[in-house]
């Protein structure tokens, strides 16, 4: 046989108070709970930023530390340069002067030689000339002493 409960009146005003406030504990906790979320969320998202923000500026702090590493070997790699490029002149000044010096010396030498070669034949045109006035007077004097005729 069914047997039917019906439910009365205060006992359904009961139970409907009953499911109410369950219902209000419901959404209180509910509630509670994602304002719990939302502080946890935001504690999160805010601890996010900041250890953004410190890679940001850890990462520029590595940045500049890197360019100015790279600045301090350029400036190596520079004077370095500038030191061979001083000692290539240097080198080719040297190089220079010493063929200079042997032009020079080879334009004295030259000198030199001219100079003694035109003294022997000067002294060789004065020879061949003092010989030419021997012979000369000698003639003359040949012819002065035979008879004219």
């Amino acid at each position: 046989m069914a047997t039917s409960r019906s439910v009365s009146g205060p006992d359904e005003i009961r139970y409907q108070s009953y499911l109410t406030q369950l219902e209000r504990e419901q959404e209180s906790t509910i509630q509670e709970k994602q304002e719990e979320y939302k502080e946890k969320l935001n504690r999160i998202l805010e601890r996010q930023k900041q250890q953004a923000d410190q890679l940001e500026k850890d990462y520029s702090v590595k940045i500049s530390e890197e360019a100015e590493a790279l600045e301090q070997k350029l400036s190596a790699v520079r004077e370095r340069n500038n030191q061979m490029v001083a000692q290539e002149q240097d080198a080719g000044e040297k190089e220079a002067q010493k063929t200079r010096s042997l032009y020079d010396a080879k334009v004295e030498q030259e000198k030199k030689n001219g100079e003694i070669q035109i003294t022997k034949l000067q002294n060789y045109y004065k020879q061949a000339s003092d010989d030419l006035s021997k012979k000369y007077q000698q003639e003359r004097t040949k012819m002065e002493r035979t008879p004219k005729a």
